[in-house]
């Protein structure tokens, strides 16, 4: 029997980790029985983010490498064979080099996975102003590995003008609709809106302040609500958070709600109407996928990847257009025209299981979620998942 070495990212307070590494893939690494998953934890040093944009700026190195240590001690000590995966949930996993040298040496082969998020391949990903040093590091880990998940194909085809040259599977992000749906009650909808992305500069939150200062005037007795499950809100835009906190105490109806656990944050989703979005950046978007799970209507931007993922036109506004993002929110609000967007979860749901199904049965020939929906779930369905 196999063994897969999943290498999870550190539980962060604010962020989708822990429920990723903890529950989403332990569960999609159940449905395959030919498998012994193996999990190889490191040490977690930051509850959530001190430094950092998505994760801690010495955390995520720390947990990394004592990561990376507690895989050489399984080479060591002889429980790592031939033809083992190993599946590194991030593709910036500092010290997987000390790994490769490892195995070179002890002469085993193992098939190598990881998810790639954005990265330096990105104009507005933060690790985009690192690129001259960082780019090496990618090309290299791409490599050594049998495969890379991702999210939307503009992405595949960022990596691919970069020069990656690893089969490629764009699969959405992994999460578990069932999982998730368990924790979300059935609560009556309100005239709610809920932003809740990062307030970090690609997540262009000046054009969200400006779309809530215009909705909240054209429907007075709506709430527009700010979340976080941070302490307190955060942003790289310098004076930014007091320019919301301000806003907040300005504009009758914009809310700001800070350290929601998430059950807190899903009974948020669960009783709005409304998730809105105007990032620059998001490959799918977390937040998109719980929304679409809590039966949320949509307004995002036609932009980057969410032409793809969400197929109607009509929850799309003109990105960087104000008058174009509040004609979307009226058209449905006028005409009582609410929709729910379970296929957008359900499939990367899917995409989750075939992650696992490409490792197990090392398939190199590329699939996209997006496009080829029914043939990833016939050969699921053949396989017994």
């Amino acid at each position: 029997m196999r063994n897969l070495f999943y290498f999870p990212l550190e539980s962060v307070k604010s962020r989708y980790t822990a429920q990723l590494g903890g529950e989403w893939m332990p569960d999609a690494f159940s449905k395959f029985p030919e498998l012994t998953y193996i999990r190889v934890d490191g040490v977690e040093t930051e509850p959530d983010l001190r430094v950092g944009v998505v994760l801690d700026a010495v955390g995520r190195g720390y947990f990394s490498l004592t990561q990376v240590a507690n895989f050489l001690e399984m080479i060591r000590e002889g429980q790592v064979k031939d033809n083992d995966i190993v599946f590194v949930q991030d593709f910036w996993t500092p010290g997987l080099e000390a790994i490769f040298y490892a195995i070179d040496l002890y002469g085993i082969d193992l098939k190598f996975y990881t998810m790639l998020h954005a990265q330096s391949v990105d104009e507005y990903d933060f690790t985009y102003s690192m690129k001259d040093w960082m780019r090496w590091y990618e090309l290299g880990f791409d490599s050594r590995l049998s495969g890379i998940f991702v999210a939307s194909t503009i992405h595949k085809e960022q990596l691919r003008a970069a020069g990656f040259k690893a089969p490629i599977q764009v699969v959405s992000l992994p999460i578990s609709y069932g999982l998730v749906s368990a924790k979300i009650k059935c609560i009556a909808k309100q005239d709610k809106v809920v932003y809740c992305s990062r307030l970090d500069n690609e997540k262009n939150p000046f054009f969200m302040l400006a779309v809530a200062k215009r909705f909240l005037k054209a429907y007075p007795g709506w709430k527009w609500y700010i979340t976080t499950s941070s302490a307190q809100l955060k942003s790289n835009i310098p004076d930014f958070v007091q320019l919301v906190r301000k806003k907040a105490n300005q504009i009758e109806g914009l809310i700001i709600k800070e350290g929601l656990s998430k059950e807190e944050y899903y009974q948020e989703l669960g009783e709005a109407r409304f998730v809105f979005n105007s990032s620059l950046q998001d490959y799918v978007s977390w937040t998109l996928l719980e929304a679409c799970i809590a039966g949320c209507d949509l307004v995002y931007p036609d932009f980057r990847s969410f032409p793809e993922c969400i197929s109607s036109p009509g929850n799309r506004y003109r990105p960087f257009d104000v008058d174009s993002a509040l004609q979307v929110f009226s058209s449905i609000i006028d005409n009582m025209a609410y929709t729910r967007h379970n296929d957008i979860a359900l499939l990367s749901s899917v995409g989750r299981l075939f992650e696992v199904y490409v490792m197990v049965n090392d398939i190199t020939e590329e699939y996209n979620i997006w496009h080829q929906a029914e043939l990833i779930g016939t050969l699921l369905l053949k396989s017994g998942v």
